[in-house]
């Protein structure tokens, strides 16, 4: 790619899909810096010239580079994604219906990059800096994109219900999964300007409907098929996650935490562990003063100043041990919205599958030989 770059004859085509080549390699290999720099280069190629046209791009290299960058924004949670020139100018006229899934996902990850660039640039402001004071620009701002996110939602459910549409069970599971993103955005920008966690309260129907989803999708024989051996995707992880750290009401948050705990363990998708166990790590912190059985609290039984506000880990994957380690920092508010931000830090630590299995076979071999089996170095 170097080599092309320097050239200066390489179709800028040619120049993205190395680049998403070079994304897709990085992953393999857990290095998700390394691939996120290749988003952001890969975004830069596309800001290089004067004015954007994508009829000079393959729309559906842009598109992926657009998903990169909006999984960056995702799991990093004070990144700013990264395309908004191309987002600005792209669907912003809602169609009256889906041609298909791969439409539906493209207009569905256009107004979810919109929705994390003004969350992250007007309200993340207000909900972690300064507390109110938002104005009346901003508010309608988050109002419309809630209103948006309702529609898509709307269009999805038709769209899953037209009777012309053929869906194999795959694309009924994609549609599904749209679904309870749009649900999240919704409930994302109602309460992007409110520095309040209990905000959230007033969406236990979406939390259900959301978890409703989730579980249709798991009780299906192909749910595995949701995972791949390395998936930037949220597929169910995202959703689960965000009912059992967002949603207060005990029995919700309890049933995503199951479904969590369900959800495949393998190499290459060391993610899935590591939000199981952050999430119960949260619950677990949030109910330590309710006098309740698990699955019993309700959102009243959680006060403000106990509320985890954000949760985020760091992995120490240099680790020469067969062991993996996640830093987990939770963050809370206890002096009400004006005060100091206090966190409790938690390390947790796990087996990777294959190792675990090798363990397991040379503890057998040590129980019956007596002999340390040699390590390839």
């Amino acid at each position: 790619m170097q080599e092309l770059l320097r050239s200066g004859k390489a179709p800028l085509d040619v120049i993205l899909l190395c680049s998403l080549l070079c994304i897709h390699f990085e992953a393999l290999r857990e290095s998700f810096v390394p691939a996120l720099m290749h988003v952001e280069n890969a975004i830069q190629l596309l800001q290089s010239t004067t004015t954007f046209d994508a009829r000079k791009v393959n729309p559906s290299l842009v598109r992926a580079v657009m998903r990169m960058d909006l999984q960056g924004t995702l799991y990093l949670a004070s990144r700013v994604p990264g395309m908004p020139f191309f987002t600005a100018a792209t669907d912003s006229i809602l169609p009256n219906s889906f041609q298909d899934l791969t439409h539906a996902r493209d207009l569905v990850n256009t107004w979810t990059s919109r929705l994390y660039y003004f969350m992250r640039t007007v309200g993340d402001h207000h909900k972690f800096q300064s507390p109110g004071g938002y104005t009346i620009d901003a508010l309608a701002q988050a109002q419309e994109l809630e209103r948006t996110f309702l529609k898509l939602d709307g269009l999805l459910w038709e769209f899953m219900h037209k009777p012309t549409a053929k869906l194999s069970t795959r694309e009924q599971h994609g549609l599904g999964m749209l679904r309870t993103r749009t649900k999240m955005n919704r409930i994302l920008a109602a309460s992007s300007l409110y520095a309040e966690a209990s905000c959230f309260d007033q969406f236990i129907d979406e939390f259900e409907n959301i978890l409703a989803i989730c579980m249709y999708i798991m009780g299906s024989d192909n749910a595995d098929r949701r995972l791949f051996s390395v998936s930037l995707d949220e597929g169910l992880i995202q959703p689960l996650f965000f009912c059992a750290t967002h949603c207060r009401d005990g029995r919700v948050r309890h049933q995503a935490l199951a479904q969590l705990r369900k959800l495949p363990v393998r190499d290459g998708i060391w993610h899935v562990e590591t939000t199981t166990r952050t999430a119960e790590m949260v619950v677990r912190f949030e109910e330590a003063l309710c006098d309740k059985p698990p699955g019993a609290a309700v959102c009243s039984d959680i006060p403000e100043w106990r509320r985890v506000h954000s949760a985020s880990f760091d992995t120490s994957g240099q680790d020469p041990t067969p062991k993996k380690k996640v830093m987990v920092k939770l963050r809370t508010r206890p002096n009400g919205t004006d005060g100091e931000w206090i966190d409790h830090a938690e390390l947790i630590d796990w087996l990777v599958p294959s190792q675990y299995k090798n363990m397991r076979a040379n503890l057998g071999l040590i129980v019956k030989t007596g002999v340390i089996p040699r390590t390839s170095s």
